[in-house]
C-alpha cells in the first residue's frame, strides 16, 4: 500500500494535492474493485480518512527519512547494491505499517461484503490480468516495457536527458522477459491477495497481513527479471554525471518539503 501510495503520488505533479486528494482518490479505486454501494462507499472513505490521518502523523517523516538515506547513497559517488537493497527494506518496512494500520479499518468494510461483490472483485482481477498479458505480448510488449522503465525512472529521479532514457529504453527493452512464468506468478499473487483480505474479513488481521507482506517479495519466476532490473538501475544511477546528480538532488529535496508541510501543525 505505501510503495503503491508513493508510485501514485510520484506520478502527479503535486504530492500536496495528490495527498490531500488520498480519501477521494483511493474510495474511486477501490469502488472500482468492489462495486460498494452508496452506504459501503461511505464507510470506506470514512476509514481512508481515518488511515490518512494516521499516516500524516506517522508515516510522513519516515518517508522524509528514506528520502534522506537515497540523498545520502546519491552523495556517496556510487550506489552499491546494499545500499539499494536497504532502501527497498525500508520501503516494505513501511509497506507493513500501512498494513498493520489499515487492517483493523479494512476489516468491517470486507466482512460487509455481498457475495456479488465479491465475485466482482475476482472478474475485476482477471480482466486486469488479461490487459497486463496483451499489454506484455510481442514485440508491443518489448517497446511498452522500456516506456514504462522510463517513466518510473523519471517519477523517482526528475526528468533524464535523451541520452539516459535511450539507454534506460535499451536495457528494459533487452530484459528476458517470460510473459508465460511472469503471468503465472502474476496469478499467484492475486490469488494470495484474495485469500489475505478473505483473512481481514473474518477477522484474522494479523495472519492476513502476514500474507499480503509475502507478497512483498520476489516470486522465483520473477528472480532473473528482478535481478536484470537491480543490475539496471544502479547503471543508470552510478553513470549519472554531476549535474544529473544534481537534478536528482534537488527532485529528492523538493519532495521532502512537500511531505513535511503535509505533517499536521506544519
Amino acid at each position: 500500500m505505501a510503495l503503491l501510495l508513493g508510485l501514485a503520488l510520484a506520478g502527479c505533479s503535486s504530492l500536496s494535492i495528490a495527498y490531500n486528494q488520498l480519501p477521494f482518490l483511493g474510495g474511486l479505486w477501490i469502488d472500482s474493485y468492489l462495486d460498494l454501494d452508496s452506504a459501503q462507499q461511505a464507510r470506506m472513505k470514512d476509514k481512508l480518512r481515518t488511515w490518512q490521518a494516521w499516516h500524516r502523523r506517522e508515516e510522513l517523516p519516515q518517508w522524509v527519512a528514506l528520502l534522506k538515506q537515497a540523498t545520502a547513497a546519491l552523495d556517496d559517488g556510487v550506489m552499491t547494491r546494499d545500499e539499494l537493497l536497504a532502501l527497498e527494506r525500508a520501503g516494505r518496512a513501511s509497506v507493513e505499517r500501512c498494513l498493520q494500520h489499515a487492517a483493523p479499518l479494512a476489516a468491517p468494510v470486507l466482512a460487509d461484503l455481498r457475495p456479488e461483490q465479491w465475485q466482482h472483485l475476482q472478474k475485476k482481477i482477471d480482466e486486469k490480468r488479461a490487459e497486463w498479458r496483451e499489454k506484455n505480448a510481442g514485440r508491443g510488449g518489448t517497446v511498452e516495457r522500456g516506456k514504462q522503465y522510463v517513466s518510473a525512472l523519471e517519477r523517482w529521479l526528475g526528468d533524464l536527458d535523451r541520452a539516459t532514457r535511450k539507454q534506460a529504453r535499451a536495457e528494459a527493452e533487452a530484459w528476458h522477459f517470460d510473459l508465460a512464468a511472469l503471468s503465472e506468478a502474476r496469478a499467484q499473487r492475486e490469488a494470495r491477495t484474495l485469500l489475505a483480505l478473505r483473512a481481514w474479513s473474518q477477522q484474522d488481521l494479523a495472519g492476513g497481513t502476514a500474507q499480503l507482506m509475502q507478497l512483498s517479495l520476489p516470486l522465483p519466476a520473477e528472480l532473473p527479471y528482478r535481478e536484470e532490473l537491480i543490475a539496471s538501475v544502479l547503471k543508470l544511477f552510478n553513470g549519472l554525471d554531476a549535474h544529473q546528480r544534481d537534478d536528482v538532488r534537488q527532485h529528492w529535496a523538493d519532495w521532502q518539503a512537500q511531505l513535511r508541510a503535509l505533517q499536521p501543525g506544519s
